[in-house]
């Protein structure tokens, strides 16, 4: 039961990870947009702005990978006895 339990959620995984990957990318890119628009009005330079809103976001890649975990969490949790 296990192993199929594991087959489902792999499956599951590769069905909708792309889907996943994208909507993330796109609500990042937004979230630094609005902040380079925020900095722009704020008096910075464009290339400046953008610059500190990607340092005040953070770490992008390490935020999918936290991302991505805890979508496998709520998988395993679904097909959970």
């Amino acid at each position: 039961m296990r192993s199929l339990r594991r087959f489902l959620t792999r499956l599951l995984n590769l069905a909708t990870r792309r889907a996943q990957d994208e909507r993330l990318r796109e609500e990042i890119e937004e979230h630094i947009a609005l902040q380079t628009e925020e900095n722009l009005r704020a008096g910075l330079s464009p290339i400046e702005a953008r610059r500190q809103s990607m340092l005040k976001f953070g770490g992008a890649e390490a935020m999918k990978q936290d991302y991505r975990a805890g979508a496998r969490t709520a998988i395993d949790r679904r097909f959970a006895p």
